[in-house]
């Protein structure tokens, strides 16, 4: 195969279930992939603050679509931004406003996230593969409101998602996406996590805008993911993989089968492909 770019998932992922990375394996590979021209484009549902933190050092090397496709960050600049508009927020706001203590609606803006006071701690007690640091960098960034249609008019949402009890997210993503589907979409990350987002934006839709700005084909991308918000990725890549710990659902999607997140599945592929390229010009 001949790929021109890679494009990988973090959570459960590219990262280990302590939500971390090999840095010097990494390095090596992403020399590799350099001095053949292959971006490496970390797309995640996670916010760009967070991408930047995990990938400290790397931040002028990689491309990042965060915010599950919304976001187009590279070398210091946001390139794309698509958000909700505050219409649909105050309607997800009316409808949700009763059950605000079993669903904990987050509405961010690119400093504070906003919650309901009767709300839960979002993510507490559970098994996140983030360190107890950042989370607490995620928790310190909490303002609990009375009302969240009190978030003052000047502040701008960038955001807005859900975090539940995992029994409770496919009644929630079905539901959200029954009532406001032809306004946005709820799609889940794990964890008890649900994105919103405006229709027809996810993963696969990002890529496409930075592959046109490169100049790249879908049918040439390296592609990883292992939930429900990789599967138009996955669809969509010519070069596709589901982790091996990855839902059914996301392994119909995908062609391939690559080890799981905790054996570094990502970067054992990528080094394969590498190693078969070096043989194949050696030949």
């Amino acid at each position: 195969m001949k790929i021109e770019a890679v494009v990988t998932d973090m959570d459960g992922t590219f990262l280990d279930n302590r939500g971390g990375f090999d840095r010097e394996r990494f390095e090596r590979v992403l020399v590799q992939l350099e001095a053949r021209g292959i971006p490496f484009i970390v797309a995640s549902g996670n916010s760009l603050e967070r991408l930047l933190d995990l990938f400290a050092g790397f931040e002028d090397r990689v491309l990042f679509l965060a915010e599950n496709g919304g976001l187009f960050y590279h070398k210091g600049k946001i390139l794309f931004r698509k958000t909700l508009g505050r219409e649909v927020v105050d309607e997800l706001l009316a409808y949700y406003q009763t059950r605000a203590a079993d669903y904990c609606l987050m509405l961010s803006s690119d400093t504070t996230i906003y919650i309901d006071e009767r709300a839960p701690q979002p993510f507490a007690e559970t098994d996140l593969a983030i360190t107890k640091a950042q989370l607490q960098a995620f928790w310190d960034k909490i303002v609990r409101l009375a009302d969240l249609r009190h978030v003052p008019d000047e502040v701008a949402i960038t955001h807005a998602g859900f975090w539940v009890k995992e029994e409770l997210v496919d009644t929630l993503v079905a539901e959200c996406n029954q009532v406001f589907g032809e306004q946005l979409q709820a799609v889940t990350s794990g964890y008890g996590s649900v994105s919103i987002l405006p229709k027809g934006v996810h993963k696969a839709w990002g890529l496409d805008q930075i592959l046109k700005q490169l100049g790249l084909e879908a049918s040439r991308v390296l592609a990883f993911g292992d939930s429900d918000n990789d599967v138009e990725l996955l669809a969509y890549a010519g070069y596709s993989y589901a982790m091996d710990n990855a839902g059914e659902r996301v392994k119909a999607v995908a062609k391939n089968l690559a080890p799981s997140n905790v054996e570094q599945g990502v970067l054992t592929v990528i080094e394969e492909y590498v190693e078969g390229e070096d043989d194949a010009a050696e030949d």
